[in-house]
């Protein structure tokens, strides 16, 4: 494993180093996130109206994308209250602030846990007491 990061580390350093790519690829960067030499534009924050209309509209794509036997058995089957309805509030709560925030430090937890699973166990506050050499 420590020879294949050596190799991939000198693979990145003799391609980022020489002389006739670094210009190339820092001339494409510019214009990837650039285009036409200007700054990118600024976004404006839709108003209230056109977060709904955005949010029906994303909810209708979705709606389409699900076959109508799914559909049929995930969906209310309620002439009042279609699919499109449903997946409508579905997107309501990925909009909240406050769930996305658990959701993304739930999902990094995760990902850290599986990488090193002695965090679960000990914790920061261990781990570092365990390399100083204080347990």
């Amino acid at each position: 494993m420590l020879s294949s990061i050596r190799i991939l580390s000198n693979h990145v350093q003799t391609l980022l180093r020489a002389p006739t790519l670094l210009p190339t690829l820092l001339r494409n960067a510019r214009s990837a996130l650039f285009p036409n030499n200007s700054p990118p534009p600024t976004r404006t924050v839709p108003s209230i109206e056109e977060q709904l209309a955005i949010r029906r509209k994303c909810a209708e794509t979705i709606a389409g994308l699900i076959p109508p036997f799914v559909s049929a058995v995930y969906f209310s089957k309620e002439k009042k209250t279609s699919a499109v309805d449903e997946i409508e509030v579905i997107l309501k709560v990925f909009g909240d602030t406050y769930m996305n925030k658990h959701l993304i430090f739930g999902v990094i937890e995760l990902v850290v846990i599986r990488l090193l699973p002695e965090m679960a166990e000990l914790g920061v506050e261990g781990l570092m007491a365990e390399r100083l050499g204080e347990v």
